[in-house]
């Protein structure tokens, strides 16, 4: 992921934003805000609830900022992450969707973030196959770029069990492959 000319630069801003300085503050905003929004749009059922979600997540970031300790893209990705949470617990509690909603599930993201010659909806569909944490950690380090150990901050888990979900999510990303492709 690409991070500020130098780790100083970074924490320069950090330490301006948390006294609510908004050039500071707007700086964060467009450094993080493509990868917190491709992140979710690959999560999220359509592009509007991806931007909503996005923009929220910088909403609470300026809300508790100041209180803000440690690794920052891995907090603002916590963020996005426990937001994207409540996001299907509320889809859950609202499962009578109209036809409508369920028809344009598809996100618009520009064609530099196409991966490897498959489509926005054909991602979204490879991550459906695998359970919740394998996609939140593929998204999270092919998808958005993050490292292992950004991912283990972000998921709260350890390098090695992150080593492991993405290990099996390829494994089954390739299974699943091989019966559609019949390879």
């Amino acid at each position: 992921m690409d991070e500020f000319k130098n780790p100083d630069d970074l924490d320069d801003i950090l330490e301006q934003a948390r006294q609510m300085d908004e050039g500071s503050i707007c700086q964060l905003v467009k450094h993080y805000y493509p990868s917190v929004l491709r992140f979710l749009s690959y999560r999220a059922r359509n592009k509007e609830d991806a931007e909503d979600l996005t923009s929220e997540v910088f909403v609470r970031m300026v809300g508790s900022i100041k209180n803000q300790t440690g690794n920052f893209p891995a907090w603002l990705f916590k963020i996005a992450r426990n937001l994207l949470i409540d996001y299907y617990r509320k889809m859950d509690r609202q499962k009578s969707s109209s036809l409508d909603e369920l028809e344009d599930d598809s996100i618009a993201v520009s064609t530099e973030d196409r991966r490897k010659g498959f489509s926005e909806e054909e991602i979204k569909n490879m991550l459906e196959v695998l359970t919740e944490e394998q996609a939140e950690a593929i998204s999270l380090r092919f998808l958005s770029g993050h490292s292992l150990e950004e991912t283990a901050q972000i998921m709260n888990k350890s390098v090695g069990a992150v080593k492991v979900l993405q290990f099996r999510a390829v494994a089954g990303l390739k299974e699943h492959l091989k019966k559609d492709f019949g390879s």
